[in-house]
């Protein structure tokens, strides 16, 4: 969000091009819950993107800085497709998964 605001640091671009390179790698439709960051190995994934709507939605996010429009689309494309939650606990239902 900083980039799309006030584009000052070129670093928010790169960092954004590797976040949506390595999900993409991991496979946009089975985002991983959690990663060892030591590392870098998959320690549980996602079945359907309601169970990981923080993750699915930060991924899109950044592609308001990321250089590589095809992929950042793809990603925005997974955040448009995921169901919205219901239920009583609809607000805080993906924020601990």
């Amino acid at each position: 969000m900083d980039w799309f605001v006030v584009a000052k640091s070129s670093t928010e671009r790169k960092l954004s091009d590797r976040i949506q390179k390595f999900f993409q790698s991991q496979g946009i439709d089975n985002t991983v819950r959690s990663i060892r960051l030591t590392k870098g190995s998959r320690r549980d994934t996602g079945t359907h993107h309601e169970d990981i709507r923080g993750l699915v939605g930060t991924n899109a996010v950044a592609g308001l800085a990321a250089t590589d429009r095809k992929r950042a689309k793809k990603f925005t494309e997974a955040l448009w497709n995921t169901p919205i939650p219901s239920g009583q606990n609809r607000y805080y239902e993906a924020c601990f998964t």
